[in-house]
């Protein structure tokens, strides 16, 4: 059986853009989709006809794909959300927050998401995806490997080229010790028909990601498992980047880290996440 998406919508533009990506990595992966639709106000009208008609649109664009619809009651539809996405499903929300570094507003609800989902979480950016090629990752600090395997399958299933990206900081952080040259052939020899390239640059991980990102079909950055970091806590590098989205981002969560968090409950509570970046 495949695997199941998640998908936050409300009929607004960044939900369509969502419910579309999720509806082609579905078909891809033989999974399914379910929109889930958080209502507000418990005490509202019993059917939307807006998402009776997306459901609608959804099996007619995709009709290999298994579409269903969950309504769910809560004051907060961030919660909500995250109540029924299970640690194996992917969680796939839509974004207006796209452009240049520091140039919008702060906060969305994408960096609650990302900060509180016990599953991976796609943040889809409001805009035109289908000329995108490439697979860009985040690389350095713990579960570099785990994003690097996750990344590379994208690109493999795309059959598209695999760009490794690590941004060193004027202080070194970033660098694991391990050379990108060496990550990028370890890459390269479990999966000897992948494109692989690596760029390197001592500048600020968060501008470097977002300017590689930019053109290419996903992004992919490692986040601990929310049981291992402070409640409701994003890095700094994974903050950025989700409030000016270039490309879809894909917050994996690190499986080291997550069986960690499953033997140790809920109730341990490391440093702060460190993305890969």
């Amino acid at each position: 059986m495949g695997e199941r998406y998640i998908v936050g919508f409300d009929d607004s533009r960044p939900s369509r853009r969502a419910l579309d990506w999720a509806l082609d990595r579905a078909a891809r992966d033989h999974g399914c989709v379910v929109l889930a639709h958080v209502r507000t106000v418990p005490d509202g009208p019993p059917s939307d006809p807006d998402l009776e008609a997306a459901v609608t649109r959804a099996r007619t664009r995709r009709r290999d794909v298994g579409v269903s619809l969950l309504r769910i009651d809560g004051d907060d539809v961030v919660a909500a959300l995250l109540g029924v996405a299970e640690d194996e499903d992917l969680l796939v929300v839509g974004t207006h927050k796209t452009g240049h570094l520091h140039g919008r507003a702060l906060g969305t609800r994408a960096l609650a998401f990302a900060a509180g989902a016990r599953c991976s979480v796609v943040v889809v950016p409001d805009t035109d995806l289908r000329f995108r090629r490439g697979v860009v990752a985040g690389v350095g600090g713990a579960g570099a490997a785990d994003v690097c395997e996750t990344a590379a399958r994208e690109a493999e299933h795309r059959e598209e080229e695999l760009v490794l990206v690590r941004a060193l900081e004027p202080d070194g952080s970033g660098d694991d010790g391990t050379p990108l040259g060496t990550t990028g052939g370890r890459v390269q020899d479990a999966h000897p028909l992948l494109e692989v390239s690596a760029r390197t640059a001592s500048r600020p991980a968060a501008p470097m990601l977002l300017d590689v990102a930019l053109g290419h079909a996903l992004l992919v950055i490692g986040a601990r498992h929310p049981a291992q970091a402070r409640a409701g806590y994003v890095g700094a590098v994974l903050h950025d980047v989700l409030i000016n989205l270039t490309a879809p981002v894909l917050v994996t969560r690190h499986r080291d880290l997550v069986a960690t968090a499953a033997a140790s409950g809920a109730a341990t509570r490391p440093d702060p996440i460190e993305e890969n970046a």
